[in-house]
């Protein structure tokens, strides 16, 4: 199915985080070669919740459930934990995770998981979703054939990915990162996006405010 679009639903940074990550993202490139940096204009930060192909009327019906979704939900405070790089050369801001956030995800997956054509053809890091799924761990393996997406559950650890360095062994200096905790906000807006390579977001396709009365608690989980 890799000739049909990929989508990811994601939530969108309030302004202030969405500037802190656009810059340290510039930063990034200005110190090692990148394979991609964040703009205002896209690719655009983000804190992915699930990717999946989809055709035009599956698009449409996922969109039709978000904003159902998005309806019923609370904006959701989120705490900057830490940065990490990891093997693939991605470079991310990481938050903690809470019950609101965990609770969101899992009424995404099981409204838009029964909808998607499929298995994606590549995941972010470039890996072919239908080898990988062959030698992956058992949870990863698990989650990809039970939703197409492998970081559910256990495997979810919400982050923003600030950029991807092309090489992959590269270390961020410590001293040059601001806070995660200057990366803590409220998030306000959940979003339907194309996804690019690299697990980008280049398009946003459309756009769902958290509309529900009162704020979620957001204790943070073991």
């Amino acid at each position: 199915m890799g000739d049909l679009p990929v989508y990811d639903v994601v939530l969108l940074p309030p302004q202030e985080a969405g500037i802190r990550s656009v810059q340290l993202s510039q930063q990034c490139a200005e110190r090692a070669a990148t394979e991609f940096t964040l703009g205002e204009d896209g690719p655009y930060a983000h804190l992915s919740l699930y990717m999946a192909n989809f055709t035009p009327a599956q698009r449409e019906a996922a969109a039709s459930l978000l904003r159902s979704i998005s309806a019923q939900t609370p904006r959701i405070s989120l705490d900057g934990d830490h940065f990490a790089g990891n093997e693939q050369g991605m470079f991310e801001l990481f938050y903690r995770t809470s019950q609101a956030l965990t609770r969101l995800q899992e009424e995404v997956i099981a409204a838009l998981a029964p909808l998607r054509t499929g298995l994606r053809h590549r995941d972010p890091v470039g890996r072919v979703l239908s080898e990988y799924r062959l030698t992956a761990p058992p949870l990863a393996r698990d989650n990809l054939e039970r939703y197409g997406y492998d970081e559910v559950g256990e495997l979810f650890r919400p982050h923003i990915t600030m950029t991807r360095f092309q090489q992959r062994a590269h270390q961020v200096d410590p001293a040059a990162l601001p806070p995660a905790q200057a990366f803590t906000a409220t998030y306000r807006t959940l979003a339907l996006c194309v996804m690019g390579e690299h697990g980008t977001c280049t398009d946003i396709v459309e756009t769902f405010d958290l509309a529900a009365d009162a704020p979620s608690p957001s204790p943070a989980l073991p």
